[in-house]
């Protein structure tokens, strides 16, 4: 047969064609066979014979030979064919689109992101003082606006602008005298923090009224501080986690009036370059350069303003400083720095040029619930850090240890310090020492009792104890108790013993005894209103004249919200006007009411009384300098706020499982006898900066009093920036105050700040 001998012959040259070609024949085999078996009859038995195979006309199939290449081509071909089609982007119609199930499904508006607020604030307000039978009395009227921006990429934006006009005396709201005041000044400063310069170093700067700043490894620790001042000018931060450079450059001034305070000029300039690296083990090494020219004299007296005859002195202030560890939050965590300070003064009226140097040796430990700090030091004369004079003069150490323990605290110290070392019978020459301790026992969760008790002594030597006498000795001891009744509120009673205590800068030493019964009305049942009512009652037995005196005290805390859009409270305490067992006398104290009126607008009032003035001049013997006043001051203030914008984040950080936002309102408040709770007397401390989650900061003003008006509810951190804080006075703890916002609400809260050293 032909297709026998075709096969035949194809079989016969296989061997020498590619694997592909005997696949290919193989299929056309059977193809053609299949061809054939259709064409022929079925193989029916009871069909008719049929001719043979023979005569059918024969079938003719002709196979090419392909080569490597054309078979390598058609597999190409066959792989091209057989691919799948290629994925088509098609964009539907917006017209096509299915609207969405419900309102969670529709974009978002990116449009709206970031949060804008705008707050405009006008006072007016009037003030009488007397001082030694003289009356002086004055008015001033100011206004604040302030608007933030938040962005995403070029961090927040705060643009603050206040200003005020006075009339009538101009010491009474806090102006100078000298030939700088006038009875307008005004404040403007705009600040972006948080503009990212590279996704982990971030930018910080300021432009306008400023205060100069201290890079973080020369930053105070405990009782040392390289203080800070007033400035007209601009200044920049860049940090990370590794690194910290600060710069700035102004000229000299003071905030004063109030409540919005202006910048008043008070001669000369301050330029300032620092910077701290941080190693990955704690370790960190810091610089900075202070340069100060023309200020008022070369003697030190750098708050006083600049007389017309004075040339000015300059000051050039350098610090260095390495260290380990920071903050004493855990067991183990220890911490050291040594800081060298040396300054150089030139110029002036008295045309003296001085030079002077100072080390500081600090460290701390925590092991278990023991928390240790100590320190030396030794100043020369006349130390500056720029236009700031430091404790000098001296040398010195301290130690103080703090037990905190789950029911009992207890915490003691020791310091000594020697005045003029050198015994230049030019200086006042003085040896100095001190001892502290105090503790607090919680019986349980309705009773506590506890204690505070400090000495010092100072001698005067050489031809100083000639001048002041061999010295003196001071005390102060109180006790106290403190229990909840039932359903009668909590109850505290204190005895308290002052020997010969400065407790105010102008007026004698107070000497005397006093017991205080102070009771909390408010019982658990009425603590979700919110309202605050706590009575002191008291009996002073007073020595400090030299005539024994007698007189009943009493002390008012309250607060009251009528409903949610009015509130009245205050903090006050009344004494005998020849009393010197406190730091005021007669009626004393704050009583504010603000009441909102809807569509942001605010208006309130608020009635000052006979408050303690802390006093902002340098004190070389770091007690509290703080000034007994007889000054009645009256504001009415009417608020406007505004809040737009989607936020990326609320004010605060904000927890991943939390919505919405509250308030928080409290008071930085000088706790004297270390209890941790505000009794009526202890004042509130002014121009504190109050530090929301690391990132958000507001200024206390004159009574101690802070706001954050939109803070992301859930738990926030507050902390005190400790160089704000005026020396002798600290932080109680380096790791801030926990305060959890309610949505909607208010969150309120009192920060104590503690004498160091006791």
């Amino acid at each position: 047969m032909k297709l026998a001998q075709i096969a035949n012959t194809q079989l016969r040259i296989a061997p020498f064609r590619p694997l592909l070609v005997r696949l290919l024949w193989l299929a056309a085999s059977t193809h053609c066979m299949n061809s054939l078996s259709q064409k022929l009859p079925s193989a029916d038995p009871s069909a008719p014979t049929q001719a043979p195979v023979e005569s059918l006309a024969p079938a003719s199939v002709e196979i090419q030979s392909l080569d490597r290449l054309e078979a390598e081509q058609q597999r190409l071909k066959k792989l091209t064919e057989g691919k799948p089609k290629a994925y088509e982007d098609r964009v539907m119609d917006p017209a096509d689109r299915p609207p969405p199930r419900d309102g969670n499904d529709a974009p978002p508006d990116l449009t709206n992101l970031g949060v804008r607020s705008v707050v405009v604030e006008t006072r007016f307000g009037t003030s009488r003082s007397t001082t030694d039978g003289l009356v002086l009395r004055a008015s001033e009227w100011g206004l604040r606006n302030e608007y933030r921006r938040e962005t995403i990429n070029h961090g927040e934006w705060v643009l603050q602008a206040d200003t005020h006009y006075r009339s009538g005396n101009s010491v009474v709201f806090g102006g100078s005298t000298g030939r700088d005041a006038s009875p307008t000044a005004s404040r403007l400063t705009l600040r972006n923090l948080g503009f990212p310069v590279t996704p982990s170093t971030f930018a910080d700067t300021a432009i306008g009224d400023i205060q100069s700043d201290v890079t973080e490894a020369l930053s105070r620790n405990y009782r040392f501080s390289l203080g800070s001042s007033n400035l007209r000018g601009i200044s920049a931060q860049v940090f990370d986690r590794d690194f910290d450079l600060r710069v700035g450059l102004g000229k000299r001034g003071a905030l004063v009036g109030s409540p919005y305070p202006g910048f008043e000029s008070r001669g000369g300039s301050l330029l300032w370059v620092g910077g701290t690296v941080r190693s990955t083990n704690k370790l960190f090494a810091g610089f900075q350069l202070n340069r100060a020219v023309g200020l008022p004299n070369s003697s030190n007296v750098l708050n006083s303003v600049v007389d017309s005859s004075d040339n000015g002195s300059r000051i050039v202030s350098t610090a260095a400083s390495v260290g380990y560890g920071y903050d004493l939050l855990a067991d183990g965590d220890k911490k050291a720095r040594l800081t060298l300070i040396s300054s150089q003064t030139t110029g002036g009226l008295m045309a003296v040029s001085s030079r002077a140097t100072g080390v500081f040796v600090e460290g701390g430990l925590r092991s278990g619930r023991f928390r240790h700090e100590f320190g030396t030091y030794k100043a020369q004369p006349y130390l500056s850090f720029g236009d700031y004079s430091l404790p000098s003069d001296n040398q010195g150490a301290y130690w103080r240890l703090d037990y905190i323990g789950n029911r009992l605290s207890w915490g003691g110290g020791v310091e000594v310090e020697r005045t003029n070392p050198e015994a230049d019978s030019s200086r006042i020459e003085s040896r100095r020492a001190g001892l502290s301790g105090n503790f607090q026992y919680r019986v349980n969760r309705d009773t506590s009792l506890g204690s505070n008790v400090s000495f010092s002594q100072i001698d005067y030597l050489g031809s100083s104890a000639v001048n002041l006498g061999k010295g003196s000795r001071t005390v102060n001891a109180s006790a106290f108790y403190g229990t909840r009744f039932s359903d009668f509120g909590r109850s505290r009673f204190s005895f308290t013993v002052r020997r010969n205590e400065t407790l105010v800068a102008n007026a004698v030493a107070a000497t005397g005894e006093e017991i205080q019964w102070e009771h909390d009305w408010i019982t658990a049942k009425y603590e979700t209103q919110r309202p605050e009512l706590s009575t002191t009652l008291g009996f002073a037995r007073d020595r400090s004249s030299g005539e024994t005196q007698k007189y009943p005290t009493l002390g008012l805390v309250f607060r009251y919200w009528t409903d949610a859009g009015y509130s009245i409270g205050g903090n006050l305490r009344y004494t005998s006007r020849t009393g010197n067992l406190s730091t005021s006398r007669g009626l004393a104290g704050t009583v504010n009411s603000e009441r909102s009126l809807g569509d942001g607008w605010v208006l309130g009032g608020s009635l000052s009384l006979n408050q303690a003035v802390l006093q902002t001049t340098f004190n070389p013997t770091l007690t509290p300098q703080l000034i007994r006043s007889s000054d009645k001051t009256v504001f009415l203030y009417l608020r406007w706020q505004e809040t737009t914008g989607t936020p990326y984040q609320s004010i605060g950080l904000r927890n991943l499982d939390t919505a919405g936002a509250g308030a928080i309102t409290g008071v930085v408040y000088f706790d004297a006898n270390r209890d941790g709770e505000r009794q009526a007397g202890e004042g509130g401390a002014a121009n504190v900066e109050v530090v929301l989650d690391q990132r958000f900061r507001v200024v206390t003003d004159k009574d101690g009093r802070f706001d954050f008006p939109l803070v992301a509810t859930g738990r926030h951190q507050l902390k005190l920036k400790l160089e704000s804080i005026p020396l002798p006075w600290g932080n109680v703890t380096d790791g801030g105050l926990n305060i959890d916002v309610p949505l909607r609400d208010l969150a309120s809260i009192n920060i104590p700040v503690v004498r160091v050293g006791q």
